[in-house]
């Protein structure tokens, strides 16, 4: 029987809690073994079966489709959600090739419109790219960091440890630089102690800025706890804007970028700068900024579901009257 720990929840001995470690330093043994497409094909066969067997594991992923399509019939959003999983399972094979294939992986990565973000560059205050979890997110920033310099992302320190550095040993293979923001130690230190962790992730973001480096972060997960509710698809969602008041207070451009699949190919698809009014109320300009970001993003979404991956639920089913739970209204 798994031990109970705080309020309820299973205590992981330290083998249960390396098994995400060693599962896929076994998923790299396998990559290294195959060609790029049996990689991916059996990849995706496996992720369509996890589906199959223990569909409760997208159940999130499933609802936030859900939200996002709010009129198609219940065979095209499970159509969407299998297409969905198996580009999922090709984003890890992805962040495998990565430590082993090198220059030939990140070939398949095709800037688009890039004159949109070198322009602004070149005012020399820095870039603060705005994306989300779509596409072959890793695989494109490390293809863009080697084309166009220094770049840094903010990521999520993943448990367990070794784990998080083995990705992060890939992308540094590509030159980028990951900002960690240790969710798991924020959580569990004092207020003062997650003050300072967070303190320290924004102290790198000016340093990149400041030499005129990027920095990527996501809009479609709130990774800290703290971000501000803004419409997206219709309901308030927790968006992280400091990255975008960050920019402001610097003076570096705002600039979207989408990485879609296309065929065996990623289109890293730039847009114009977002351009903000740094004499502005502060709050409201940085609320305005985000919300423009979203908009677009949500067009992004919408042509493409099948390749927005985000497996924590965003829009959480509400109690009714009856105390059931309903879903938040689109």
């Amino acid at each position: 029987m798994v031990a109970a720990g705080r309020e309820g929840l299973p205590v992981r001995t330290p083998r249960q809690r390396m098994l995400p470690y060693h599962a896929y330093r076994a998923g790299e043994a396998v990559v290294r073994m195959l060609p790029h497409r049996a990689a991916y094909a059996l990849g995706g066969a496996l992720a369509g079966t996890v589906l199959t067997l223990r569909p409760g594991h997208f159940a999130a992923l499933r609802s936030n489709l859900r939200h996002v399509l709010p009129d198609v019939d219940e065979r095209t959003l499970r159509r969407v959600l299998r297409a969905n999983v198996h580009n999922l399972a090709h984003c890890w094979v992805d962040v495998m090739e990565m430590g082993l294939r090198g220059e030939r992986i990140t070939s398949r990565v095709h800037p688009a419109d890039t004159e949109y973000l070198l322009g602004p560059q070149r005012r020399g205050r820095g870039v603060v790219i705005v994306s989300l979890h779509l596409g072959s997110w890793e695989l494109g920033l490390a293809a863009w960091n080697q084309r166009f310099g220094q770049m840094a992302v903010l990521a999520e320190v993943l448990r367990p440890q070794p784990l998080f550095d083995r990705i992060v040993a890939a992308r540094n293979r590509f030159g980028v630089q990951v900002i960690p923001i240790d969710l798991a130690s924020m959580r569990a230190a004092g207020s003062d102690t997650a003050r300072r962790l967070g303190a320290s992730a924004l102290r790198d973001v000016y340093r990149v800025l400041r030499a005129n480096g990027m920095v990527a972060m996501a809009l479609d997960r709130d990774l800290a706890g703290t971000g501000e509710p803004l419409p997206f698809f219709g309901a308030p969602v927790p968006i992280p804007v400091g990255v975008v008041e960050v920019a402001i207070r610097t003076g570096a451009a705002i600039v979207p970028i989408v990485l879609l699949r296309d065929g065996d190919d990623i289109i890293g698809q730039c847009y114009p700068e977002v351009v903000y009014d740094a004499t502005a109320e502060r709050g409201p300009e940085v609320r305005r900024i985000a919300s423009e970001v979203l908009r677009l993003l949500e067009r992004v979404i919408r042509e493409s579901p099948d390749q927005w991956h985000v497996l924590d639920e965003l829009w959480p089913a509400v109690p009714a009257a009856n105390g059931r739970a309903a879903a938040v209204a689109p």
